[in-house]
């Protein structure tokens, strides 16, 4: 008994079991948390105010230059509000020994293939490297045209740092149409460097940017092939790092963070507003794939962190196998402009990422899965604790070419150092599973690890009964009311009123009668899978119940092997003698009203749109020890309605966000439905819609009449 007891995993122990990879632990952020000592939410740097109010550039001559200089992508990049929720999660399961994200059921981190792909970024080129021994007042003067000064004790420009709004106020007027070269290209490094600070190389201070970025813009003329794409990786790994310790504050591009998680793992997206049909204001634009959701997700102002981090952490520790898209991105690499992936060759390259100071591992054989690979044990990483302490601070002149000349040639070397494994999907009872369970760490927070390890056991107890013995049946009713206890289910819309009619206007919804009710929701294409009885990797709403014996019963559902889950022992049948329940049929080839949603690798296939079925009230777990918990109000999954449009190359379809609605409360009336949100303004791709003729006009299309005329009504019935 001792000997079997010897192999058991702790459960009561978040972890790791083996310390030899997360070697940080007693520092780390997920400690403190474990032991009630939760440093709260971090504060979030986004992009700063006078930039958001700057106009965009549409001088032809400086958006050549940015196009030349590489940084096209940057041009398509909005400002928009950053989740600190989701954000503080997310750095809470990040693991600066790896640079990688410990999730539930495996590593995931971003590469240089997330930033080429979301932000259009080159990957492909020199390092990101130079000298700060400069001085930084005459290179004021002769790159950028202008000198600094002090107004009010307040430094234009501090250290080697310089305030965005003095770059900005260079290019607040338009420049001359008969401008020399030299008076452009001073007028393009001013846009170009505001740029840079605010959107890749965002710091603490929220308001600066750092002049050496300078060396890199000297020729513009005919400058040189710069891997942005690296530079800008390396110093979002070193912003996670240092905020996975005890830090309240966290900068770099947090955009590309946010835009990660939404791609791979589309249940944590917010909802998605419907758009205009496609081709209505002109051909699709083509750029980078973070379109999709700057296009269609609505910002959400005044959210409590606090609070949404709870709900995200949650999400993520009752992460299922089959909610997690591994390759998001395969379907839309016809659709996406050839600079979105010029650099595919050095994508799964395991190198150093050089950004002048910073030297950042990039590990991509970790996570090979993340390109269609098998994944196997990982090799152990170092990613040096003396490079994660260097820094600018006390750094007055330093070249860092030469400091860091070993790991410059190791980029330089990248297409010898790309990882190669198998190409194909995760078998369940591969030896990775086991590996991770104990070197990582299983849990957050005690509140979540005590409910996670209930549902284990339970799920351990279910296993070991026949299907349909009465043990069985209550166990699974008692797992059944957890489910049912811990999601607040959508409201049910009630009967439409004859005089509240749907906005008028152009409509590509195509829903039964019954829905159409409803008020505008957001209705993603899904494309139709030729067969639907195929399994997928895509998010899935619930959890499956796995069967102790191959024979169905009413209540439970045998899924199909998932390529991604984790190893379980497989449990023959006690009994060789078929059960007295009835089979449940297999589905066939034809068309079903319940069509099953696609994996995101196949490319899109023509189709009309389909509605997927609506989730079933009755409970459904994984073939491992985890469980769907439930989602939070806001974040409540519902089948998106059936719709023919389509966002420029949009094949990432997240999922609708239900509304929060209390638990035994009754359900108030929809009454009028709302506007649909503003689309983008003309001239990106997008146009305002649902906007009416007149500025008096309802909901309905029809004339409004003004205030003082129905306050003059009344007065009369009076």
């Amino acid at each position: 008994m001792a000997a079997a007891n010897a192999g058991r995993i702790d459960y009561t122990q978040p972890g790791p079991i083996d310390d030899s990879v997360l070697s940080q632990q007693a520092t780390h952020r997920s400690e403190a948390i474990w032991n009630g000592r939760d440093p709260g939410s971090i504060t979030c740097r986004s992009r700063s105010s006078e930039f958001s109010k700057q106009p965009p550039m549409v001088d032809d001559r400086v958006r050549n230059i940015i196009t030349t200089v590489g940084l096209e992508g940057l041009l398509w990049v909005p400002g928009r509000e950053i989740d600190n929720g989701l954000i503080t999660a997310l750095v809470e399961r990040w693991r600066p020994e790896t640079h990688t994200f410990h999730m539930p059921h495996g590593e995931v981190t971003i590469t240089l293939q997330d930033v080429e792909v979301l932000l259009g970024l080159p990957v492909d080129g020199d390092a990101i490297t130079g000298s700060t021994q400069k001085t930084w007042v005459d290179v004021c003067r002769d790159f950028l045209g202008f000198r600094p000064v002090t107004q009010n004790n307040h430094k234009q420009l501090d250290g080697q740092r310089i305030l965005i709004n003095r770059l900005l106020e260079e290019v607040a007027n338009p420049l001359p149409p008969d401008a020399e070269e030299d008076q452009l290209h001073k007028y393009a490094r001013c846009y170009i460097l505001a740029l840079l600070g605010d959107t890749i190389f965002m710091d603490k201070s929220g308001d600066r940017v750092h002049l050496m970025w300078v060396q890199q813009l000297e020729d513009l003329h005919n400058p040189r092939r710069y891997s942005w794409g690296s530079a800008c990786l390396a110093w979002l790994y070193r912003e996670l790092c240092r905020a996975s310790e005890d830090t309240s504050q966290i900068g770099g591009c947090l955009l590309l963070l946010q835009y990660w998680a939404w791609a791979r793992f589309p249940y944590l997206c917010p909802t998605v507003e419907r758009g205009p049909p496609v081709g209505a204001y002109g051909p699709p634009v083509r750029g980078p794939l973070s379109l999709n959701w700057w296009l269609w997700v609505p910002n959400k102002k005044n959210r409590p962190a606090h609070i949404f981090r709870d709900r995200y952490r949650e999400q993520l520790a009752s992460m299922l196998p089959n909610q997690v898209v591994w390759q998001p991105y395969e379907a839309h690499f016809n659709d996406l402009p050839p600079w979105c992936v010029a650099g595919r060759a050095v994508w799964t390259a395991t190198v150093p990422l050089v950004c002048f100071h910073l030297v950042e591992k990039h590990t991509p054989d970790r996570v090979v899965r993340q390109f269609g690979m098998i994944q196997e044990i990982p090799e152990a990483v170092n990613t040096d604790r003396v490079l994660h302490g260097i820094d600018l601070r006390g750094k007055i002149g330093v070249n860092w070419m030469q400091k860091h000349a070993v790991h410059i040639l190791e980029w330089g070397n990248r297409f010898y150092r790309r990882c190669e494994a198998v190409l194909g999907d995760m078998p369940p009872e591969h030896d990775y599973h086991d590996w991770f369970k104990r070197v990582t760490r299983r849990f957050i927070d005690r509140p979540g690890a005590v409910v996670t390890l209930l549902i284990e056991g339970y799920v351990r107890l279910l296993r070991r009964h026949l299907v349909g013995t009465e043990d069985h049946n209550d166990i699974t009713e008692v797992l059944t009311a957890v489910q049912a206890m811990t999601r607040v289910q959508p409201p049910i819309p009630e009967a439409p009123i004859k005089e509240a009619a749907m906005p008028t206007g152009p409509s590509t919804s195509a829903a039964p009668a019954e829905c159409q009710s409803r008020p505008p929701v957001a209705t993603p294409q899904l494309l139709p899978t030729p067969d639907p009885s195929a399994s997928t990797p895509h998010a899935s709403a619930s959890p499956t119940i796995p069967s102790s014996t191959p024979h169905p019963s009413p209540t439970v559902t045998i899924p199909s092997p998932n390529p991604h889950s984790a190893p379980t022992p497989t449990i023959p049948s006690p009994s060789p003698h078929p059960a007295p329940t009835p089979t449940i049929p297999s589905p066939t080839p034809h068309p079903s009203p319940c069509p099953t949603i696609p994996p995101p690798t196949p490319l899109p296939c023509s189709g009309s749109d389909v509605r997927p079925p609506t989730p079933q009230s009755f409970l459904q777990l994984s073939p491992i020890p985890s469980f769907d918990l439930g989602t939070p109000p806001d974040m409540q999954q519902e089948p998106p309605s059936h719709s023919s449009f389509s966002t420029p190359s949009s094949a990432i379809d997240p999922p609708h966000v239900q509304a929060e609605q209390a638990v035994g409360l009754p359900t108030a009336a929809e009454g009028r439905p709302k506007r649909i949100s503003k689309a983008p303004p003309c001239g990106i791709g997008g146009h305002k819609h649902g906007h009416n003729v007149g500025p008096e006009a309802s909901d309905e299309g029809h004339a409004r009449p003004p205030p003082h005329y129905t306050r003059r009504r009344k007065i009369q019935k009076r």
